[in-house]
């Protein structure tokens, strides 16, 4: 079977410290992603999320305006799969069954953790 080539996945972030915000994007266009939106808060995602085509959302665990996880609960329900990123010390608590994410990062992220996050959130991806 041929090898298909891709087109980049369309990521929605949304991290409210400026320049954590800003190092994710470079990240994420390091791994050939086109970041859509990268929002400082969950309601910017949120709102960001229903005007434009999104493949997978990130988003941090502590927010103002509107956290990760009721954001996070919202784009689930769009079919959207999210990654929860955060370096609360309770992220790991998180259980990622009981929530609306299907992976998680733990900061600070690397190149990696980002690549395998989105692995795994683009096979759970609704057509």
């Amino acid at each position: 079977m041929a090898e298909q080539t891709q087109a980049p996945v369309r990521i929605a972030l949304a991290e409210d410290e400026d320049d954590l915000r800003q190092v994710f994007v470079q990240l994420l266009e390091l791994l050939g992603h086109q970041v859509v939106c990268a929002a400082a808060d969950g309601a910017q995602l949120i709102q960001a999320c229903s005007s434009q085509e999104v493949d997978v959302a990130i988003v941090d665990l502590e927010m103002p305006v509107m956290d990760g996880l009721t954001a996070a609960e919202e784009i689930a329900e769009r079919g959207i799969p999210v990654v929860l990123v955060s370096g609360h010390p309770d992220v790991k608590e998180v259980v990622i069954e009981h929530e609306p994410v299907v992976t998680r990062i733990v900061k600070p992220a690397t190149l990696e953790s980002f690549r395998a996050a989105i692995a795994e959130a683009l096979k759970t991806r609704q057509p």
